[in-house]
């Protein structure tokens, strides 16, 4: 019985995790880290950072989701034909031109950088993925706990044999929840928020094609490291890469 209930726990929590990875409203954060970053996220800024303006009031009523957006200025927002924006994300992306737009008529390259930086902040961590990464550790010690109780039944090597097998099939599984659930979220996230980079870059900016060309490898290595037989550090190592390529793509389009 006590088996039971322990296991029920553990799959409940799995499960509300993936419950929690939407929530029905973000709101638009833009601060400076310590160093004088600047970054725009989806997600709270870090104990101790500074916040340039708070977000705009949610308001639940649909009329009033106009009101919301901040005072940006005259800047017009283009997005791909077949992708629809939601009010939070033109907030985001017209306050990120914004700044793209007023860091490339001053020459600043660290707020270009950094700017560029918030496309993967926003991308990797924004509307909640974050929550998924408790799935691959859920999976482990799920399947860790289930070789333990079976193995505390057993004797000499076979208990040896039995924890061992569980706990790499518990890595095995939590590999395939790491990569299913979070790096594919990740990487479909990020294809949209850089289709949406490349047409406001600011300052009527455009990327030159070689860049153009670049990038789409670079996504298409991306998604790459999202497939079931791919090794657990290919995402994050291409998404180093990719990160590095973007900031001098924003730079100098």
């Amino acid at each position: 019985m006590a088996m039971r209930r322990i296991l029920l726990l553990l799959i409940l929590i799995s499960g509300g995790a993936l419950f929690a990875q939407a929530p029905a409203q973000q709101q638009i954060y833009r601060w400076k880290d310590s160093k004088g970053k600047l970054y725009i996220t989806t997600t709270p800024p870090p104990p101790g950072a500074l916040v340039l303006s708070m977000p705009p009031e949610q308001n639940t009523k649909a009329h009033d989701s106009a009101k919301s957006l901040p005072n940006l200025g005259p800047v017009k927002l283009s997005a791909p034909p077949n992708q629809a924006l939601s009010e939070t994300q033109r907030g985001f992306w017209q306050t990120l031109a914004q700044n793209l737009g007023e860091a490339r008529a001053k020459g600043d390259r660290t707020a270009l950088e950094t700017t560029s930086d918030s496309i993967f902040t926003d991308s990797f961590w924004g509307n909640g993925l974050w929550v998924l990464t408790a799935l691959p550790a859920a999976s482990f010690l799920l399947l860790v706990l289930l070789g333990w109780l079976l193995a505390t039944g057993l004797k000499g090597a076979m208990k040896g044999l039995t924890m061992v097998f569980f706990v790499g099939l518990g890595l095995v599984l939590a590999d395939l929840a790491l990569i299913q659930f979070v790096f594919k979220s990740q990487a479909q996230r990020l294809s949209g928020n850089l289709a949406l980079l490349q047409l406001n870059l600011g300052g009527g900016k455009t990327l030159s094609p070689n860049h153009k060309e670049e990038l789409e490898a670079r996504v298409k290595a991306l998604e790459a490291g999202t497939g079931f037989t791919s090794a657990p550090w290919k995402f994050p190592t291409e998404a180093r890469a990719l990160k590095s390529a973007l900031r001098e793509m924003v730079v100098d389009p």
